[in-house]
């Protein structure tokens, strides 16, 4: 928690151990001198002094300790490089925007040495700017069914697969599970494109879980407009809206039947309506060039996203790609680096796609540039019918042996995590 120490119209300054940062005053009626909880940049709850400095006592000094360590890693090396890479680098120091051919020359580059250089820049970027902070959300698959035909998805309509959908009472159940027991702060609800939950069904469900104290955020796909207006009035205030490419005839290919236009329309709709937006791309799409790769990162920035979350593509049984490539690690490292260096205040989202790629990309996706990460919150019994891809790296794991698996490997790194509870990030 933080303390208000001063409000200007909707927007709060809360201090975190003499750190400030500015929220928006959206739900909670609190006053300066009050503390709070914030989460993507909004006021979620407000918490008692007595409780909120018992915490903070918890937490001093293994946050002056966690934060010691963050920059003892975020610590440029010396380290030998062609002159091309540290005059592109040398443009951070300076403040001046880098052009689409050095962001190319960026995603090229392949030497070790020189790869190293380029996570620990965009590494000390992400610390310059953020900190040790790093969010960590609950993640609940709440619906398999979807009634798109993507081709490089694992739960598409045209797949056969046992589907489930939870019920109202299940939802917010396992969110009041996350909320309540864990400590979760802000719970991402996704599902395939399922018309079956109206408004009617899932508007008292955000009420409930909001209610609860924590941000809601939306992963539902490209639903009517008029659903997500009426999750927002009540109490939805994040989305998660990935465009997948923008390259218009990749999209096409791989998306029958839907439109980029028609994403980025939603997308730009979404963010109007005021919701803090998570959006990207696919990297490793078939037909996919460097410059799509590129242009996929500057179109992210375009949108001005509070959240950048990109993943690997990852064959899925029973799909049309499922034979396409996997996608090389480092690949997925550099996007995560330029997207750093080209917009250094975003937040960026480490995906379990990733460490489905390698057990040590989460740590390492860190390292390059990154500050989010999800913890999935799905019952057991409904994880592993939601099978985007295959052989998804925390299929196995139970809820409590991922969160102590994320939590040190947060402390390991120095960072501290925002969006749980004190009781489970000790």
């Amino acid at each position: 928690p933080g303390k208000i120490v001063e409000i200007k119209g909707k927007i709060g300054v809360v201090d975190y151990f003499g750190e400030q940062k500015n929220v928006l005053m959206d739900f909670a009626k609190a006053k300066v001198g009050d503390y709070v909880y914030a989460q993507g940049g909004l006021v979620v709850n407000t918490i008692s002094e007595r409780e909120a400095l018992e915490i903070l006592e918890a937490w001093k000094d293994m946050f002056f300790a966690l934060k010691k360590a963050d920059e003892k890693l975020s610590v440029i090396e010396d380290i030998p490089a062609s002159q091309k890479l540290l005059a592109i680098l040398q443009k951070v120091n300076l403040g001046k925007p880098f052009v689409k051919e050095e962001l190319l020359s960026l995603l090229r580059t392949s030497n070790k040495d020189e790869l190293r250089l380029f996570y620990e820049n965009a590494n000390n970027v992400r610390q310059k700017t953020h900190g040790n902070a790093c969010c960590v959300h609950g993640i609940l698959e709440f619906s398999n069914v979807c009634e798109q035909n993507c081709f490089y998805c694992g739960i598409r309509k045209g797949k056969r697969l046992k589907h489930y959908r939870m019920s109202s009472g299940e939802i917010i159940g396992a969110a009041r599970y996350a909320a309540e027991e864990l400590g979760f702060k802000a719970l991402v609800l996704q599902s395939g494109e399922d018309s079956w939950y109206t408004a009617e069904i899932l508007a008292p469900v955000v009420e409930a879980i909001r209610a609860m104290g924590v941000l809601v955020f939306l992963s539902i796909g490209s639903r009517e407009k008029e659903l997500y207006k009426s999750l927002y009035e009540a109490g939805a205030r994040a989305a998660l809206l990935r465009f997948e490419t923008s390259n218009e005839k990749i999209f096409e290919s791989v998306r029958p039947g839907t439109t980029l236009k028609g994403r980025l329309e939603l997308i730009e709709y979404l963010k109007k309506l005021g919701y803090v937006l998570a959006t990207g791309f696919i990297v490793g799409l078939p037909n996919e060039r460097e410059e799509d790769v590129v242009n996929n990162i500057l179109l992210t920035k375009s949108l001005k996203p509070e959240m950048y979350s990109f993943g690997p593509f990852i064959p899925a049984a029973g799909t049309p790609l499922v034979k396409h490539a996997l996608v090389d690690k480092n690949l997925l490292l550099k996007v995560i680096a330029i997207a750093r260096l080209a917009d250094q205040d975003s937040n960026i989202l480490v995906t379990t796609a990733l460490e489905t790629l390698d057990k040590r990309a989460k740590r390492e996706g860190m390292l390059a540039g990154a500050n989010s990460l999800m913890i999935n919150i799905t019952p057991r019994r409904y994880k592993k019918l939601y099978c985007i891809y295959d052989n998804r790296a925390d299929n196995n794991i139970a809820i409590k042996k991922g969160i102590k698996e994320t939590i040190d490997l947060l402390h390991s790194l120095g960072r501290a995590p925002t969006d749980l509870g004190v009781h489970i990030a000790r």
